[in-house]
């Protein structure tokens, strides 16, 4: 687990069961709302950015590098990241293709 101090951003390792993809969605749907699947190319940066509601990202599959003020990590297929509302930060397809799922809401992945 690797976290920010102040609005801690949180990286759980393999915390995310990706055996089953429906129950995966089910488990992080917000009660309204939507989650997003992201594919992005080797290559493919999202610049320094931050949003108005809590995300939760799953690493599906590849490896995505995710940047924040304060920290940075490589993470992988199976990796959950929590991130708080208003925290700036940015990701990259450093190592290839990578696949993530989105949940606009905090979604406890805690062991």
């Amino acid at each position: 687990m690797i976290s920010s101090p102040g609005k801690s951003v949180v990286v759980h390792s393999a915390a995310a069961d990706l055996s089953d993809f429906r129950e995966l969605v089910e488990r992080c749907m917000p009660e309204q709302g939507c989650v997003e699947v992201q594919n992005d190319q080797s290559g493919k940066e999202h610049p320094w950015h931050q949003h108005d509601t809590d995300e939760t990202i799953v690493v599906l599959s590849g490896q995505l590098l995710f940047y924040w003020e304060g920290g940075e990590a490589v993470c992988k297929s199976g990796d959950v990241i929590e991130l708080p509302k208003g925290v700036r930060h940015g990701s990259k397809a450093s190592f290839g293709d990578v696949q993530y799922l989105i949940s606009f809401a905090n979604v406890d992945f805690a062991r």
